[in-house]
């Protein structure tokens, strides 16, 4: 049952009853005292098929993570340049994982993968100014992280309204942002000095 990437349909259903499940579970219990037995119940498995592939829960989180991490990277080995297809893709790859997001960024959650799966994100920020990351200028730094955070505010914020909106459309919203500015979206009759 291993995450790993599967075509098997049987190891799909149950990494997604076990993600449901998780997902129901956390919004009324810490993650570290969610039990095994717990999980397994409601997800409807049997705690012998979980035990067989992962020694908790903290591992089967960690394989799922690993997973999008490695798709996150594919999108960036693929381009050297920012543009908002490279948004496109990784909203798209996103929007694959909604029950796993909706666990990360749950209050109840003890992980901090959601901030190690943006790291990723924001370790490539370099490639807007075309520069090694060892020789970005402290004001380009400031900007990537004041761009970074901006755009971790708007995906949690998708994610917790149960990602209603397209990869396009929110690539589209942070492109556009990011490029005009954000007062020049929010006032747009005014002019900014």
């Amino acid at each position: 049952m291993n995450m790993k990437r599967t075509r098997d349909i049987r190891v799909i259903r149950t990494q997604t009853a076990l993600l449901e499940a998780l997902e129901d579970l956390i919004k009324t219990k810490k993650l570290s005292n969610i039990t095994i037995t717990e999980l397994c119940t409601a997800a409807k498995i049997n705690r012998n098929t979980f035990y067989y592939h992962y020694n908790n829960i903290f591992e089967f989180l960690d394989e799922h993570k690993k997973l999008i991490i490695d798709d996150l990277n594919e999108i960036a080995e693929i381009s050297k340049t920012h543009n908002k297809q490279n948004l496109v893709e990784v909203f798209t790859v996103l929007k694959k994982h909604p029950h796993f997001l909706n666990i990360l960024i749950s209050p109840n959650c003890d992980l901090d993968f959601f901030n190690e799966i943006f790291d990723v994100a924001s370790s490539k920020a370099s490639i807007i100014f075309s520069k090694d990351p060892n020789t970005i200028t402290n004001r380009e730094r400031l900007l990537c992280a004041y761009c970074n955070a901006g755009c971790n505010a708007v995906i949690i914020t998708w994610i917790m309204n149960d990602m209603k909106e397209s990869p396009e459309e929110i690539a589209d919203f942070i492109w556009t942002s990011s490029k005009n500015g954000i007062f020049s979206l929010l006032f747009p009759n005014e002019e900014f000095n």
